[in-house]
């Protein structure tokens, strides 16, 4: 009976360094992309805002001048440290009844730069950000054309 459980236990050993080092590099690397790419989702959620603020707002959207509507959306991304470039790409399409607010750009972050066998790689997620005053309770989802 004590032979058998000696080879029970020599079985069942668990993780060698092999394994352990390959669970820490995959680990790692998913660690590596969460701290890149969540920031670019979270400064999306402030745009996001931004436009339902102007949903929100006292006065309607169509009353409002283009420049207004920009000026507004400047000072809420410098309130809320909103410092890419993307967000600031704001596009006013005017209609008879209605009025649109897109703000669409793209966000590139850089995961591994001049690693030995990749020279550079990025990732780039892009944000559809629409205000359709017609329907504002589906603020920020894109508007069909």
């Amino acid at each position: 009976m004590a032979g058998t459980e000696m080879r029970t236990l020599k079985k069942q050993q668990g993780l060698g360094l092999l394994s352990w080092i390959l669970v820490l590099i995959i680990a790692g690397f998913f660690l590596l992309c969460a701290f890149k790419i969540v920031p670019l989702y979270a400064e999306n959620r402030y745009v996001v805002s931004g436009l339902q603020s102007l949903a929100d707002a006292g006065s309607p959207l169509e009353e409002m001048s283009d420049m207004e509507i920009k000026r507004k959306m400047a000072n809420f991304y410098m309130i809320n440290n909103v410092r890419s470039e993307g967000p600031k790409n704001i596009e006013i399409q005017r209609d008879a009844k209605k009025l649109i607010v897109k703000i669409d750009y793209e966000s590139r972050v850089t995961l591994f730069d001049n690693a030995p066998f990749i020279r550079t790689l990025d990732v780039v997620v892009v944000f559809k950000n629409h205000l359709d005053s017609s329907r504002p309770n589906q603020c920020c989802t894109p508007v069909s054309e």
